[in-house]
């Protein structure tokens, strides 16, 4: 970076020194982490109901996943507003029924940060996940049960490690997405959920301290390179050998 006095690194230096901005890194790496981890995890058994099912129900079906995909991200954050709310609907629903006497504190928390991050790329990690498996070979899961296999051994044996390739595809996309989120987190989170991205944008805009915030904005990138490296390595090392010949 450069600053009145030419080249220099302090601007890096100040990025990742310990303090408020290394500590805002970290937590944007974790909740990216765990927001991708949670699209994985809660999308797989859906695109795998959705791969095994008849291709007029796949159309169906991937019309209801992807409508959420035609709205808004800034609409779907404010709806998230509406139900988290102290007044909202499910704090109104929850008193309604005697579960509580008081409004419950849903809103501007950790909670609804991963609710709100993971409801906008759950339907992109479902839709990876889906155009993996469909290239499955399901004629080897059905030469695994002539065998002996249990369903569940099958599944474990021949179909999850075929699959792997697409759960890991799905895991960095969403992950990459994730850091660089700004509206929701800036919606529905609380002071100790903001992201780097939004202390880019405060850097630019407020303080005008553009230097900064791109010392940031690479650290971020390299952070987020490492990551992907890893991954990707990752998957290289323990889907090439599983997925030769399992796809049509």
């Amino acid at each position: 970076m450069r600053d009145e006095s030419g080249w220099t690194l302090s601007f890096f230096r100040s990025a990742l020194a310990d303090g408020p901005y290394r500590t805002i890194l970290f937590n944007t790496i974790k909740l990216s982490l765990t927001v991708s981890a949670a699209c994985v995890l809660f999308g797989y058994p859906v695109a795998y109901f959705l791969a095994g099912r008849s291709p007029r129900q796949q159309r169906v079906l991937l019309l209801f996943i992807m409508t959420p995909l035609w709205v808004s991200v800034l609409i779907r954050t404010y709806s998230w507003i509406v139900l988290l709310g102290r007044d909202g609907l499910i704090n109104s629903l929850a008193q309604a029924l005697g579960i509580t006497s008081t409004p419950m504190h849903l809103l501007y928390t950790r909670g609804a940060v991963y609710a709100a991050m993971i409801q906008v790329l759950l339907p992109i990690a479902i839709l990876t996940m889906f155009s993996s498996m469909s290239a499955i070979n399901r004629s080897l899961i059905s030469a695994a049960r002539i065998l002996g296999a249990n369903p569940l051994r099958a599944f474990i044996s021949v179909f999850l490690p075929l699959s792997s390739g697409g759960a890991v595809s799905a895991a960095i996309l969403t992950f990459v997405l994730a850091l660089g989120f700004f509206i929701t987190p800036a919606l529905v989170g609380g002071p100790k959920d903001m992201m780097i991205s939004n202390v880019i944008a405060q850097q630019v805009s407020e303080t005008l301290d553009w230097s900064l915030a791109s010392a940031l904005g690479m650290s971020l990138l390299v952070a987020g390179l490492l990551i992907v490296g890893a991954a990707s390595i990752m998957l290289r090392r323990f889907t090439q050998l599983s997925s030769e010949g399992g796809t049509r």
